[in-house]
């Protein structure tokens, strides 16, 4: 499989191309519920409702503020002894058990990277995740080293943490990240590369699993894009992610089907394993 690009930079998406999040983030967020339904008393199904609440009004699965999100909203007013920050340490620890457990990147990964990396083309990172999530993804990942830069949408400023709780408990090392100032597909990367449309077209590569977002930035660009099918949602994973999920989000980022939009004549290549990208780079 060969392309007619002069392919200089390699653009990553993370959730469900790099690293499968749908994986971690179902039982991790199942296990959240569980927490906060133990301690409120409250039923699975009460508890699931309230946080989808939560997250549709903060407009991401992603806002660290859930648990403080809940209480503003009277969830807990109920309970006497209701201790906000033991309450938030438990479910935040909770979350990252189950996010250590089971966050692994696709087989196959780690040396596709170092493979680009050897050709000297330069790779990074272009995610809708909140910054600090996406940072700590790929520190989790061990994958930093092959990536030169990132770019993700800025993390929510949390009030109300315990004392000393989430205070840059990671580490600084890592590539450096950036913020974006819109989602994809309406990521500017001309601004990103300093390069004009017709540069990036003939000289960028996007790798993502969303039909609707990665590969629609690849088309608006006409570079070329390696939908990576390995990453789509499994159905069950998707319906159960949805007890929480905002609709916007459960329906264009966690895609489901894989399949390319009917009308693209772009230069767009499915690959079902992460090995395929190098061919697809040739």
């Amino acid at each position: 499989m060969e392309n007619t690009k002069e392919i200089q930079h390699v653009v990553w998406d993370g959730d469900n191309t790099i690293w499968d999040w749908m994986a971690y983030a179902v039982p991790a967020y199942e296990a959240m519920c569980d927490v906060i339904s133990e301690i409120s008393g409250r039923s699975s199904d009460d508890t699931a409702s309230a946080m989808k609440q939560f997250y549709t009004a903060a407009g991401t699965l992603e806002n660290e503020g859930l648990v403080q999100g809940l209480q503003a909203t009277g969830f807990f007013s109920h309970l006497s002894d209701f201790n906000l920050d033991q309450t938030i340490i438990r479910v935040h620890t909770v979350f990252s058990q189950i996010r250590q457990e089971k966050l692994h990147v696709y087989p196959g990964i780690s040396s596709v990277m170092k493979e680009i990396n050897r050709r000297g083309l330069e790779q990074i990172v272009i995610t809708d995740a909140p910054k600090r999530q996406a940072q700590s993804r790929l520190r989790h990942s061990r994958l930093g080293s092959n990536i030169s830069r990132g770019y993700a949408m800025p993390t929510a400023e949390i009030s109300d943490l315990p004392a000393g709780f989430g205070q840059s408990s990671l580490s600084e090392s890592g590539p450096p990240f950036y913020d974006l100032l819109h989602e994809k597909p309406h990521v500017d990367l001309e601004a990103i590369f300093q390069m004009t449309r017709a540069e990036v077209a003939r000289h960028v590569a996007i790798i993502g699993d969303n039909d609707a977002k990665d590969m629609a930035l690849a088309r608006n660009y006409g570079c070329l894009g390696i939908h990576a099918r390995y990453g789509a949602t499994d159905p069950d994973l998707g319906r159960r992610i949805a007890r929480f999920a905002p609709p916007r989000v459960a329906s264009r980022n966690m895609q489901i089907d894989a399949g390319l939009a009917e009308n693209s004549n772009a230069n767009i290549y499915p690959v079902d394993r992460p090995q395929d990208i190098l061919e697809v780079l040739k």
